[in-house]
């Protein structure tokens, strides 16, 4: 078998190793929401543990496929393989989805304010970015 893929610049290696590290601290954000104790929900302020309350159980899957769709779509840009474009896609919808249920269909807006849909925007527009980056990388032949 014939390996037909160009050499990728540094920079490549460099956006790749971010994008796993940016993953990584997805996966940490996700896992401390699913394992929150009651010690740390105590500690909440009222605005947060109202937002855990109600937020359906629905959505924490669809966050932990994101993340970890996520994750394994760094993996495999870093090995190089073009698959990591499918899974950065269902990361990219799974993102959509809770932002969608955020915009419109929770209070979140009310209860912490608009700052609240900041950081999902980030998310949104970063991974946006890389899913650019990865299709990027496969029209440059560096991804198998």
């Amino acid at each position: 078998m014939t390996n037909n893929l160009d050499n990728p610049p540094k920079w490549f290696w460099a956006v790749s190793v971010f994008a796993l590290f940016y993953s990584i601290t997805g996966i940490l954000s996700f896992l401390s929401e699913y394992f929150v104790t009651d010690e740390i929900f105590n500690i909440l302020t009222d605005e947060e543990r109202y937002i855990y309350k109600n937020r359906p159980f629905w959505l924490l899957i669809v966050f932990g496929i994101d993340v970890f769709a996520g994750t394994a779509a760094s993996i495999f840009l870093i090995i190089r393989r073009a698959i990591a474009f499918k899974l950065g896609l269902i990361s990219i919808i799974c993102t959509l989805i809770q932002m969608i249920y955020f915009y419109f269909f929770s209070d979140i807006i009310a209860v912490i304010g608009p700052s609240s849909l900041q950081m999902p925007t980030v998310i949104f527009l970063t991974s946006f970015l890389l899913l650019i980056f990865i299709r990027y990388s496969m029209i440059k032949r560096w991804l198998a």
